[in-house]
């Protein structure tokens, strides 16, 4: 009921409301000749041609002057305003005429004529509060206006060029709309205007197309930066519907200037619906809609007074003040969508590391399986020895002690498997300085007894060894990942005599770790794929390990991870700074 009321309120306002300004002047006349005057709108003065003044005459209703104060300013060249029937003063080289209680029916202002007879000039009305507040200040109101809208403009294209999220890129594109539609609806300020030259109706034509374009960015921008989709489905749809809606209108504006649906509909009932779909939003967990509840109803607000005229302050006006202030507010509701962005993409790194252990932890343990199998084995093998000794009397302490030995030996080799793996998963906060001949010799070592299964042959090439320092642990998570990738190619692809070649180099700038296989190489159409989160070509996988590989390489250790085809296979390549 309370918005039914308040439906009905709106619509009403904006049906009754009418600006004093608007009922300041009356009728117009027009006189060629000093004497005899005819209404000005069915006057012939385009085929005027006269080298005499031209006289108008506009009354004033003299009703709404017991209480109020104007001003009329008056923009022409300077040497085109002959006189007034009353006092004026120049303000910026403009006539600057008071209006009061005290003023005849009448203003009568003389012009020089034109080339083509008719004067240009444009008459704008101030009250009190624009006159002692704005007037004086006007240019200085107005920049400071276009400034913010530029620099919003400047500042989302920024974050949308760095992060690719649209929602930047919508509001980017609103802010620059925006600042030409403000350019623009200046012309709307003045009451009357004697013009020849301009094509209103171009005019009027290039703000409502604008204005169109506005709604259509401001419902996009909506729909990305709530996540209507997510929390609101029936919204979201209706949202796209509307924007769709206005793409029809904006073709028949260009096409058919007289049709316009916004003429019909006001344009703060549209900001209500995008305020009510933050409302719903907000009430079901995004934080984030608050500003934008708040930026949107100051919009509101602005657009009404406006549109409506409730107020005496001029629309115009009033949106250079809206308008920016707006942009401030969703500068600030989208600096925290940033800052959410990054929680999330913390958080996701964080899951993701975690997956990325577990699912390394599961690689592990069936290569535990593969080297602890020939010790085992071993182990039985000696103990059946000791039993067929003791079955056949032939146990003695020499005996003991040399199955003892390989026995020992066995557990040796099993324990050290044991700390070898165990030390693959400890992940140092801290850099240090080792080996890189170590690091890839101890990968290659871990994944061994696997490779032997499968007749992998892995080949290491280099000149000499280079000491690095960075996260040791994490860069043997990089290489076993890439050795494990390929071992899964293989066995996929069924490839024949597999093999694994890996070269160590060095630049200027960096060391070079090449890993490349023969394993038939990776589809062009996914290659610059495989490195975005939870991406797989296997039936079981995570999508994660290449993913973690080039956040470990080219964020913790600033170096890059690329992919290239060769002839037979891929080539992974880890460039890695030579200095920090």
């Amino acid at each position: 009921m309370l918005r039914a009321i308040l439906f009905i309120f709106l619509v009403l306002v904006n049906l009754n409301a009418i600006s004093i300004k608007d009922s300041l002047f009356g009728s117009k006349f027009i006189s060629y000749d000093g004497i005899n005057f005819e209404p000005f709108e069915n006057s012939n003065y385009k085929n005027i041609q006269t080298n005499k003044n031209i006289t108008f005459k506009i009354n004033i209703n003299k009703k709404i002057l017991n209480n109020e104060i104007f001003y009329i300013k008056i923009f022409c060249k300077p040497d085109v305003f002959v006189s007034s029937n009353l006092e004026y003063k120049l303000n910026d080289d403009y006539p600057l005429i008071k209006i009061d209680k005290n003023i005849n029916e009448s203003l009568i202002l003389v012009f020089k004529a034109a080339n083509n007879g008719l004067p240009k000039f444009y008459i704008k009305i101030y009250n009190e509060l624009e006159y002692n507040y704005i007037l004086k200040n006007e240019k200085i109101f107005f920049g400071i206006s276009y400034g913010i809208l530029i620099c919003a403009f400047l500042y989302n294209l920024v974050f949308y060029l760095s992060n690719k999220k649209r929602a930047f890129l919508y509001y980017s594109i609103l802010q620059i709309l925006l600042f030409f539609l403000l350019l623009i609806m200046y012309k709307e300020m003045f009451i009357f205007s004697c013009i020849t030259t301009v094509n209103e109706k171009i005019i009027d034509s290039s703000i409502s197309i604008l204005i169109n374009f506005i709604l259509f960015f401001s419902i996009l921008f909506n729909l990305e930066f709530l996540d209507t989709k997510k929390y609101t489905p029936f919204i979201h749809k209706s949202l796209k519907i509307l924007s769709f809606i206005i793409i029809i209108n904006s073709f028949m504006i260009l096409f058919s200037q007289s049709l316009n649906i916004f003429e019909y509909i006001s344009l703060h009932y549209v900001i209500l619906i995008l305020i009510f779909s933050a409302f719903i939003v907000l009430k079901r967990g995004n934080k984030t809609a608050i500003i934008y509840l708040i930026g949107w109803a100051l919009l509101f607000s602005i657009v009404f007074f406006s549109e409506t005229n409730f107020s005496e302050i001029n629309g115009l006006y009033l949106l250079h003040i809206g308008i920016p202030l707006e942009s401030l507010i969703f500068s600030l509701a989208l600096g925290l969508k940033i800052r959410q962005i990054e929680l999330e993409k913390q958080q996701n790194e964080t899951l993701l590391i975690n997956q990325s252990k577990l699912a390394s932890m599961g690689e592990m343990i069936g290569n535990i399986a593969h080297q602890w199998r020939q010790p085992l084995t071993h182990l039985s093998y000696i103990i059946m020895n000791i039993k067929a000794a003791y079955d056949n009397n032939k146990l003695n302490n020499e005996y003991i002690s040399k199955k003892s030995e390989e026995a020992n030996k066995q557990i040796e080799f099993m324990s050290q498997t044991i700390d070898d793996f165990r030390n693959f998963f400890k992940t140092s906060k801290l850099q240090s300085n080792f080996s890189l001949i170590e690091c890839i010799k101890e990968n290659i070592s871990l994944l061994n007894e696997s490779f032997k299964v499968l007749d992998i042959e892995i080949k290491l090439f280099y000149k000499k060894d280079f000491q690095i320092n960075t996260y040791k642990g994490q860069l043997s998570q990089v290489i076993f990942n890439l050795l494990n990738n390929a071992k899964d190619e293989f066995i996929k692809n069924k490839t024949i005599n597999p093999k694994i070649v890996i070269e160590l180099s060095k630049t200027d700038k960096y060391f070079i770790i090449k890993v490349i296989d023969n394993a038939g190489g990776i589809e062009e159409k996914i290659l610059k794929k495989i490195f975005e989160p939870y991406f797989t070509t296997k039936e079981s996988g995570l999508g994660i390990g290449l993913y973690m590989s080039k956040i470990i390489i080219e964020k913790n250790m600033k170096g890059k991870l690329d992919v290239v085809n060769r002839k037979d296979g891929a080539e992974f390549i880890i460039s890695l700074l030579t200095s920090k």
